[in-house]
């Protein structure tokens, strides 16, 4: 399975595709609703009624594209998905299937190679570039290219592959080429760190991929493995793909934080409560509820960067926050000062015109003359005393 990450262009929450580009055709029907159950099935037990119920993340079937390889178990097919998270952020979703074959951890990563033409990911990309276009922000999706690699073992108990293919194993979760080999404590040491609580499984976890491997499915998963993901893999997929859109929603926070202090007090309220909102979707929706795997979450958490991005978004917003404050001080200091000039100005023409009423007794004009210049006046001679202070 690929995941791609990227931001929605349009500020309204992600309904659905229009009409199919050229080279992707419709799902199948029945595959596509066993696909949706299987999903919905455990995300309804893992994750509870009153998450899916509010809608926070949504599944759009998008369609599948034909794919051309010329080597041994080349995936004949990709289908695609879209995964619309609330907070306007997204994930391809891409799930490719190939036939078996002996293992080869060298043909999988060039199958993964973006580099080259005739790669999966180059084929995928060019199928899917004209709608990409019309829906993201920006676009291409470098730097967001994540792959989940499944591999079922039909003949061979898990613990002889590891024995066998444990330097490749790993060489394929860090999708490394055969140009030099890798430290033997660095595989042990990847190999060690299984996340998987099942007998007969392992999952591995690194910053550019996972990897899912387990012994023979169950006879019911067996006859449609060729259509359907695996069951096996659906928990380790799901964390995966709640951690990749926490990532995008606090990578979209940060970028909009950033000289977010250029707007009015008004603009900076609305943004602090977009912000607040947003991570209220952080907090409840990801990182509470998915705690069904915490070896998992806690890890990718790390791998991915999340955290520190959740510190740069929270150290962005004390800024924006001390800007609102800041700026609510200074317009209440302002509106405070304005008020002291007028009182002011006022009581010192009450003054002049006692006084002015005590000497034109009868010459309403000079009475008026006196009263509005002594308070002019006494208005310009307190602005130029106070507006140091105010400075």
């Amino acid at each position: 399975m690929l995941l791609f990450s990227f931001d929605l262009k349009d500020d309204s929450i992600f309904a659905g595709f229009g009409a199919l580009p050229p080279g992707i055709t419709s799902l199948p029907p029945e595959q596509l609703r066993d696909f949706v159950g299987r999903f919905a099935e455990l995300e309804r037990r893992l994750l509870g009624e009153t998450f899916l119920a509010a809608r926070r993340i949504t599944r759009w079937p998008l369609g599948r594209v034909t794919l051309n390889g010329s080597s041994v178990g080349f995936p004949a097919h990709a289908d695609i998905y879209l995964q619309a998270h609330k907070s306007r952020v997204a994930l391809w979703e891409i799930w490719l299937h190939a036939a078996e074959q002996p293992f080869s951890a060298s043909r999988w990563i060039d199958w993964l190679n973006p580099e080259s033409d005739n790669s999966v990911v180059a084929q995928l990309w060019r199928a899917l570039a004209p709608i990409h276009e019309a829906i993201a922000v920006r676009p291409t999706l470098s730097g967001n290219f994540f792959p989940v690699i499944m591999l079922r073992l039909p003949q061979h108990p898990i613990k002889a592959i590891v024995e066998q293919h444990g330097h490749d194993i790993v060489r394929l979760l860090f999708l490394h080429d055969a140009r030099w080999t890798l430290k033997r404590k660095l595989v042990l040491e990847e190999l060690e760190r299984d996340y998987c609580a099942r007998e007969g499984g392992m999952t591995l976890l690194a910053r550019r991929s996972g990897l899912d491997l387990h012994a023979r499915e169950s006879l019911v998963d067996e006859e449609d493995f060729a259509n359907l993901p695996p069951r096996t893999a659906l928990p380790f997929v799901v964390t995966l793909e709640i951690l990749l859109l926490e990532r995008a929603v606090l990578q979209r926070l940060n970028e909009r934080l950033t000289g977010a202090t250029a707007g009015s007090v008004d603009d900076l309220l609305a943004l602090k409560r977009e912000i607040r909102d947003a991570l209220e979707e952080y907090y409840g929706a990801i990182t509470t509820a998915t705690r069904f795997s915490d070896a998992i979450t806690v890890v990718g958490e790390r791998l991915l960067n999340i955290d520190n991005l959740y510190e740069a978004v929270m150290d962005r917003l004390e800024v924006v926050s001390f800007e609102i404050t800041t700026r609510y001080q200074k317009r209440m200091m302002t509106f405070q000062f304005w008020l002291t000039i007028v009182f002011g100005a006022t009581e010192i023409g009450f003054i002049a015109s006692g006084i002015a009423t005590w000497h034109y007794r009868t010459n309403l004009t000079a009475v008026l003359a006196w009263t509005i210049g002594a308070a002019v006046l006494s208005g310009i001679a307190l602005v130029s005393l106070l507006r140091g202070k105010l400075n």
